[in-house]
């Protein structure tokens, strides 16, 4: 598996063989993290594998999500992508992943897959995709189905309900897909990108769901990385969750504003000079040569 870097700052809110390697690498290093590092507490932690920190293994090239722990977010590995499941809110914090140009090209259908409850949590925070049923909030991917025709593992595994957020019909269909179709033209271009997004919640956002009472945020955030030498690039987008027109250039922000949005630090294993250079653009036409 491969991986963006995200540490959470004081109050944030909350294809094979290689990328199984990568995957069991990146999992013993955040097990190993959270059993030195982790606090103690008295509250039950073992429904919350989270790691408290964690550094690049030194024979990857690619930095792994670092966090703190919290005691309603369980960290979940699937294949392709990574998340932060926060059980409160039953929307996953952040999710993360590296979209290379091959996997542009895969051919794999989503036709016949289906919205599922996720195993790899705990049975009373298991959303539904039926929850979703009758509402005005569609089931809005965070890693999307087109970034994982790649691999029919991929596919099924996007379709878990962790990675779904309460996202507008209108957003959805229209503003949040030109980005996900232009992060895939950027990878092509560059040979591969690095993606977070998740969502946003107000201080006390309202539920929405059939039996599990999802928090509905008020927005997305999309943070991209290109490292292609002498192209080196990052930008940030963020959407309102409302059927407002939305065009790309208006969502564009620096990874600099989403941190400042979100409380989280992006691509923190990079060279200061580097992270503070690229965290600071918010250029369009960069992305656009």
């Amino acid at each position: 598996m491969k991986n963006e870097t995200i540490n959470e700052k004081g109050k944030g809110q909350g294809a094979g063989g290689k990328k199984a390697a990568l995957s069991a690498c990146f999992l013993l290093l955040l097990a190993s993290c959270y059993l030195l590092f982790a606090p103690s507490s008295t509250e039950d932690e073992t429904k919350s594998p989270v790691a408290d920190i964690a550094e690049t293994p030194s024979d990857l090239s690619l930095p792994v999500v670092v966090v703190s722990p919290r005691s309603t977010d369980i960290l979940i590995e699937h294949e392709g992508f990574s998340l932060l499941y926060d059980t409160k809110a039953l929307c996953p914090r952040w999710v993360a992943w590296e979209l290379t140009a091959e996997e542009t090209r895969g051919k794999v259908s989503r036709e016949g897959v289906d919205f599922r409850e996720d195993e790899a949590v705990p049975e009373q925070y298991q959303v539904a995709s039926w929850d979703y049923s009758g509402g005005r909030y569609g089931r809005g991917h965070m890693c999307p189905a087109g970034d994982m025709k790649w691999s029919q593992q991929a596919m099924q595994d996007c379709h878990y309900m962790t990675n779904i957020c309460p996202q507008d019909a209108e957003l959805n269909k229209i503003w949040w897909e030109h980005l996900e179709r232009a992060c895939r033209q950027w990878a092509r271009m560059d040979g591969s990108v690095q993606i977070v997004c998740g969502p946003v919640f107000p201080d006390n956002p309202k539920r929405f769901g059939k039996k599990h009472r999802m928090a509905v945020p008020k927005g997305f955030f999309k943070v991209v990385l290109s490292l292609k030498e002498g192209r080196e690039k990052a930008i940030g987008f963020y959407y309102t969750n409302d059927n407002a027109i939305q065009p790309m250039e208006d969502a564009v922000r620096s990874v600099d504003d989403i941190e400042l949005l979100t409380g989280f630090d992006f691509f923190s294993s990079l060279p200061d000079e580097q992270e503070d250079r690229l965290e600071a653009m918010a250029d369009l036409r960069a992305w656009e040569k």
